[in-house]
């Protein structure tokens, strides 16, 4: 578990002097102070000072922080009334609608802990999170469905919780998308009743206010699953104050927002806590206003900034290139964009600069993880920055490199990075010897290879483990190898993260088939889409006759992905 105690003054390795403090933007403080707040205090808080400001938008349709507070009050009472108590997990398998808001802090005013899932996973995937959650309740939309329709019975789940998309939208426009066909329809009708009820209905049962909960900024708030390194799903426990704490070293780190004067677009994914704290969070510490974006579509995210001119813009690199490569952003004016949060892969320099060109924005770069809430790195403020610095650490995040040892390196050396601060993970869910494996003397072990120059930038130099990093989420070679493996015509398999073009890696497959076999790249390529989400899907598949090895007969992952990167270089060359 993560310690408080900072390392002690006059240590004996250069990362206890945190240089990196007298580089600090002027207006950047090297501590802050942690009101002991949970989320629904929070919320209380921002009601009180903004409560008429609009806390989404949806759809060119507002919620304010009141009605945000009166929904999520029903939501808590409803899920009291079927049983859900301090501690119990509630699955949300939902995209970025206002469902997900007002789930969030219903879950969490009564002490229970939210897990989320990906829209894009498959029924395998719901199930395993189900399993390892213990969640006896799943709330949803009627378009994903069919995800749980099979699976939420043998599960032991108690209760599903089915919204529409138009729930929370004006009477008169329900009714017109019913009468107009507009709605969008799911894939298959849902058959209310038993156990399966309407998101409308079960907020009706909800009138009466939830029972008082005592609830404490130590209590579990979110579980986020994540493979770590080993690619095994395990729930980062992150806490109310671990949340929150992230948030406001967030807002500290860019000093120029203005309470009440913001607004973000919400593009970055809810199931996924680098949306949770630089959206959601984010915006209830700012009283911003969040344009809620449901599917990454460039067309919609241009048009949402035309016509809510957000100041506020976190994403990832291919997401930004997206929108530098798109004709109409070069016909709309996107002045409003200001300040960008760019995670999950390196930042290309050429990017950066052409997407500041074109929104006259500032896009900053900054390194985090799931068992962080995730934020620990970030390039400040005031312009400055390194080639190929992911930043300092942020307030109050202590980092140092070690080798497989655990000790200090030298200033400039490559090694393990390891971080600590208030917004570490309490541990992984049910899982005490993972937890064991992953903090070092108080230290949360990243599993990524970085170094550390004499100012206190930080450099990532490579993954550790063989994580493949496709639009800012992670893939596990071996969850698609052991799928590939089910294929008939397969003897073995290797995958790898190879570069794609604007930064980021896509997954590439390299196949030898049983002898005799004559499998297609495009065979390879629909099996795995219809047992894994769309993001895991093998990108790129190449036939081998055999797979380097060790001498102990591991395959060589390392030794396809050198060649790969060998191979596009000559490429550029040419």
């Amino acid at each position: 578990m993560q310690t408080d105690s900072p390392p002690t003054a006059g240590g004996v390795s250069p990362y206890d002097q945190r240089p990196w403090l007298r580089h600090y933007p002027v207006d950047v403080p090297a501590r802050m102070e942690y009101p002991g707040q949970t989320m629904s205090e929070l919320l209380d808080e921002t009601v009180q000072g903004y409560g008429n400001r609009p806390a989404f938008v949806f759809q060119n349709h507002a919620m304010t922080f009141q009605e945000l507070q009166r929904y999520a009050g029903r939501v808590a009472s409803g899920l009291q009334r079927a049983g859900v108590q301090k501690g119990d997990v509630v699955l949300v398998l939902l995209p970025n609608v206002p469902h997900f808001p007002v789930a969030y802090h219903g879950i969490l005013q009564i002490g229970a802990i939210l897990a989320a899932a990906s829209p894009m996973s498959v029924e395998r995937e719901i199930e395993n999170l189900i399993t390892d959650s213990g969640a006896r309740v799943i709330i949803t939309i009627d378009l994903l469905f069919d995800k749980v329709a099979t699976i939420y019975v043998r599960c032991g789940v108690k209760l599903v919780v089915v919204g529409s998309v138009v729930d929370f939208m004006p009477s008169w426009v329900r009714l017109a998308g019913r009468l107009s066909g507009k709605t969008p329809k799911p894939k298959q009708p849902v058959r209310y009743g038993g156990k399966v009820h309407s998101m409308r209905a079960f907020m009706r049962s909800g009138r009466v206010a939830a029972a008082p909960v005592e609830v404490v900024p130590g209590d579990v708030a979110l579980l986020q699953y994540t493979g770590g390194t080993t690619g095994t799903p395990k729930g980062a426990t992150l806490t109310h104050a671990n949340l929150l704490a992230n948030g406001r070293q967030m807002l500290t780190w860019f000093p120029t927002l203005k309470k009440g004067d913001e607004t973000i677009l919400a593009v970055l994914p809810f199931f996924h806590v680098y949306g949770v704290t630089l959206a959601m969070n984010g915006g209830l510490l700012l009283a911003a206003n969040t344009v809620l974006i449901a599917r990454p579509v460039i067309a919609d995210i241009v048009d949402a900034v035309r016509r809510h001119r957000p100041t506020i813009f976190p994403g990832v690199p291919t997401l930004y290139a997206a929108i530098v490569n798109d004709e109409r952003a070069k016909h709309y004016d996107l002045s409003s964009i200001d300040v960008c949060a760019s995670g999950g892969a390196p930042l290309p320099a050429e990017l950066k600069r052409d997407f500041e060109n074109l929104t006259g924005g500032h896009l900053y770069e900054g390194y985090g993880l799931s068992e962080a809430s995730p934020l620990t790195h970030a390039v400040p403020h005031d312009g400055r920055g390194k080639p190929g610095s992911m930043g300092f650490p942020v307030v109050d995040t202590d980092a140092r490199i070690v080798n497989e040892r655990g000790e200090a390196v030298p200033i400039g050396e490559a090694g393990e990075l390891e971080v600590r601060g208030p917004q570490i993970m309490q541990g992984y869910w049910r899982r005490p010897e993972e937890t064991a494996e992953v903090f070092h003397d108080g230290w949360l072990r990243t599993g990524d290879v970085a170094r550390m120059d004499e100012e206190g930038w930080f450099y990532l130099v490579d993954r550790k483990k063989d994580l493949i990093i496709t639009g800012g989420e992670n893939i596990y070679p071996r969850e698609i190898e052991e799928v590939l493996f089910e294929h008939p015509q397969i003897n073995e398999v290797a995958v790898v993260g190879v570069p794609h073009p604007y930064g980021g890696e896509i997954a590439k497959a390299f196949v030898v088939l049983a002898p005799g076999e004559t499998a297609t790249k495009k065979d390879i390529i629909q099996f795995a889409a219809a047992r894994l989400a769309k993001h895991k899907v093998p990108r790129a598949v190449e036939f081998r006759a055999e797979l380097p090895k060790s001498a102990a007969q591991k395959v060589l992952r390392r030794v396809l992905a050198d060649e790969e990167r060998a191979r596009q270089a000559e490429k550029r060359r040419k």
